[in-house]
């Protein structure tokens, strides 16, 4: 297995390669977003230099969601989203929800607010390889290791690029 270059190569094989798969299941939103808001906020701080639900990063985040309209709204969308998905894997049934056939992002002016999980993750992604370089700010992305199983020159020696997993199954 050959090791990744650059870390572009590896945010593809990371996560776009892997969002990719998630997308073709149509059951498959709320982990679609669970991947896709981390990155987002990690592009919107090395955007704004702030942190979120402040005036800057609301602006970052319309940058990225213009649908959003204004300030309000995307402190609203964060909220919701961000919040409720990443510390609650739950979202409002009454108010919120996430749909394949809405929209990127709506809000409605009684402040329930719709996404679409494969249109939210291909605008983040594309936005972010539009926009590599700003991503890369702060911390690095992690650098892939060979990581050794066994004794070197016998055939239960095995070696893996990338985060040290090997595939389902555990062989490479």
């Amino acid at each position: 297995m050959a090791e990744p270059s650059t870390s572009s190569e590896n945010f593809e094989l990371w996560f776009g390669k892997p969002l990719a798969k998630l997308m073709d299941d149509e059951h498959s939103g709320f982990a679609v977003v669970m991947i896709v808001f981390p990155i987002l906020e990690r592009y919107l701080r090395a955007t704004s230099g702030a942190e979120p639900n402040s005036p800057q990063f609301n602006q970052a985040l319309l940058g990225v969601l213009p649908e959003l309209k204004d300030t309000k709204n995307a402190n609203l969308f964060w909220a919701i989203f961000r919040h409720g998905i990443l510390h609650n894997v739950a979202l409002s049934r009454e108010t919120h929800g996430l749909s394949s056939i809405k929209p990127i992002v709506e809000v409605w002016p009684n402040g329930k607010v719709w996404m679409n999980p494969n249109c939210f993750a291909e605008r983040v992604l594309d936005t972010i390889r539009n926009d590599f370089t700003r991503f890369e700010r702060g911390v690095p992305l992690p650098q892939p290791k060979q990581v050794f199983e066994g004794t070197p020159g016998t055939p239960s020696y095995t070696s893996y690029w990338g985060t040290g997993m090997p595939p389902r199954g555990g062989k490479p």
